[in-house]
């Protein structure tokens, strides 16, 4: 029997994403593979094999192009890929040398999801709650779906501002009162 219960939530950021749980209550960050961090960089890239690489590792090849770029200004191969985010829903396109096609953001998106996804160890990660910036129209909220469906997640998806109330909440000792979220 499959579970249906959501315990997943996911911070799919433009510079940085994370990935929790709820465990006896309380909120657990489920920290990254390779350092052991709290966020892993949203950025990623191909080696020469096809081979992708997510977070920290990706964020290392991207500054070492710009390092090359910085030096030959005519070197033009780069396949590593940041702040793709902020393209979500559009018709914009990355062109990766080494894949020999070009990348929407909902792909490069879901990239970072499924290595958020395996962080998790115990449980398979077949849906998550994913967060989206309060001013995202409705056509980069239908990408972040889709880029969640392309890395094989249900998703819920909440604006922040909504997503930072109830986390509030989860731990407040006095419900009484009233919030306002902006």
């Amino acid at each position: 029997m499959s579970k249906t219960k959501i315990d997943y939530g996911i911070d799919l950021g433009t510079t940085n994403s994370a990935i929790a749980s709820m465990e006896n209550g309380k909120v657990k960050i489920i920290k990254s593979d390779r350092f052991q961090k709290d966020t892993t960089p949203s950025c990623v890239s191909y080696n020469k094999k096809g081979k992708t690489d997510v977070g920290d590792q990706a964020v290392e090849v991207l500054n070492d192009f710009r390092n090359q770029k910085n030096q030959d200004p005519d070197c033009e191969v780069n396949d590593a890929y940041a702040e793709f985010k902020r393209e979500m829903g559009k018709d914009h396109k990355y062109q990766s040398n080494r894949l020999g096609r070009s990348l929407t953001p909902e792909e490069l998106s879901a990239e970072v999801l499924k290595k958020l996804r395996s962080y998790v160890r115990e449980d398979k990660v077949n849906a998550a709650v994913i967060t989206h910036p309060a001013k995202f129209e409705q056509f980069q909220i239908d990408a972040t779906a889709k880029a969640a469906e392309l890395a094989g997640l249900h998703c819920q998806l909440i604006n922040e501002p909504i997503a930072a109330s109830i986390a509030y909440g989860i731990e407040a000792k006095n419900m009484d009162g009233k919030w306002i979220v902006f």
